[in-house]
């Protein structure tokens, strides 16, 4: 009887050996996608880009409604200046020219002079295609005022991608931008400014900004009524909107396209005249 025992406790040892890890393992990721757990920078990279999607894809995922949103912890901080220059083709950060918040550590610190460095290019080569209108001077002193990251992930599809924004400032213009972390690219920017002075968009106007777009986010086309009167009103003419009707808030899209699927980008103004307070947002 005692032989018989044996024989049945080593078979269920082997049972669990070849199948317990198994369950433990399934039972472990259920767990991480129903309740996401935040870890060190290196590994939420990791999971955030555990699928490679584009920076169109992204976009889809954006203006769905179903992603979720999880703030990062220490990536928070205010009150950092910075030196601006320009040339020809805009505005690039040059240099920090204060000392990084406490809650910097060295690392942190590194870590945004390069995500800082990173936007002055794509700020230069949004104000080329016509993304951007022209904003600082070459003597303009900018202040990281805000700073953060954040976790996207779709439970549907449980695709998941980082953001990190940064917001920019020196009278008369603020510039928010969100910014795709694994290419780089600009998904979405408020503009803000207060002076009764229209945005300078060039000789052209602002007629370059839906294919500026389209071509910046590799998507495969954009509306060819997109420059309508209403959408070149928003781009151009708040300043005079104001001063014609009062107050006032008008909000437009652009229609692009990517794999057969539409992807229609809000493009919006809110004008206070009375206090000198315009903003432009695109893709909020």
């Amino acid at each position: 009887m005692r032989r018989y025992l044996l024989l049945l406790l080593a078979a269920l040892l082997a049972a669990g050996a070849v199948f317990l890890p198994g369950q433990l393992s399934q039972w472990g990721d259920q767990v991480l996608l129903d309740e996401p757990h935040i870890t060190r920078e290196a590994e939420r990279e990791g999971f955030a880009e555990s699928v490679q999607l584009t920076v169109a894809e992204k976009l889809l995922l954006m203006r769905s409604g179903t992603l979720e949103r999880l703030y990062l912890s220490g990536e928070q901080s205010g009150g950092v200046t910075l030196n601006a220059a320009s040339d020809s083709a805009g505005l690039y950060v040059e240099a920090w020219v204060s000392e990084t918040p406490e809650s910097f550590d060295q690392a942190s610190d590194q870590k945004w002079r390069e995500r800082l460095a990173a936007v002055q290019t794509e700020v230069r080569t949004l104000q080329a295609l016509g993304a951007l209108p022209a904003l600082w001077g070459s003597d303009s002193e900018l202040e990281l005022s805000d700073c953060g990251q954040v976790l996207y992930i779709d439970r549907a599809t449980q695709m998941s991608f980082q953001v990190y924004s940064v917001s920019l400032s020196c009278a008369p213009y603020s510039l928010e931008l969100t910014v795709d972390l694994q290419s780089g690219r600009v998904l979405s920017f408020s503009l803000v400014w207060r002076q009764s002075e229209e945005l300078n968009w060039g000789l052209r106007g602002a007629s370059g900004f839906g294919t500026a777009w389209r071509d910046y986010w590799g998507l495969d086309s954009v509306g060819g009524s997109w420059y309508n009167e209403y959408n070149r009103s928003i781009l151009e003419d708040t300043v005079k909107q104001v001063r014609k009707n009062g107050d006032y808030n008008a909000n437009g899209q652009i229609p692009f396209s990517y794999n057969a699927q539409p992807l229609n980008v809000p493009l919006i103004n809110w004008a206070y005249g009375g206090r000198e307070y315009y903003a432009l947002l695109w893709n909020r």
